[in-house]
C-alpha cells in the first residue's frame, strides 16, 4: 500500500529538519571541544616552562619540547576527527534539504 504524497513529504521535511538541528549542534560541539584542545595543545608544556625555567637544565627543554610535540600532534588528531564527524553531520543535513526540496518541487509539479 503506497503513502500519500502529502505524508512522504512530511517525512522528509521531519528528517531534513532533524539533520539541520544534528548539524547546528555537532558546529556547537566542535567549538567548544576546539576551545580545550586547544588549551590542551598550548597551556600545559609552556606554563612548566615558565613556572620552573630556573629550576630546568638543559635536557629538561629537550624532553618538554618532545613533550609538546607529541601533546600537538594528539590534539590534532583529535581535531580531525571531530572536524569530520561535524562536516559529515553538515553534508548529511545538506543532503536531506535538497531531497526534501527536490520532492516538494515534484509535488507542486504534479499538482
Amino acid at each position: 500500500m503506497e503513502s500519500p504524497p502529502g505524508q512522504s513529504i512530511e517525512i522528509l521535511k521531519q528528517r531534513a529538519f532533524a539533520c539541520q538541528a544534528a548539524a547546528r549542534e555537532a558546529v556547537r560541539a566542535y567549538g567548544r571541544a576546539s576551545w580545550l584542545r586547544f588549551a590542551a595543545t598550548f597551556i600545559p608544556v609552556p606554563l612548566v616552562v615558565v613556572l620552573f625555567r630556573l629550576h630546568l637544565v638543559a635536557w629538561h627543554y629537550y624532553v618538554l619540547g618532545g613533550a609538546f610535540i607529541v601533546i600537538a600532534g594528539l590534539m590534532y588528531a583529535l581535531d580531525s576527527r571531530a572536524a569530520d564527524r561535524r562536516d559529515k553531520a553538515i553534508a548529511d543535513a545538506k543532503a536531506a534539504r535538497t531531497v526534501y526540496r527536490a520532492a516538494r518541487t515534484a509535488e507542486k509539479a504534479g499538482r
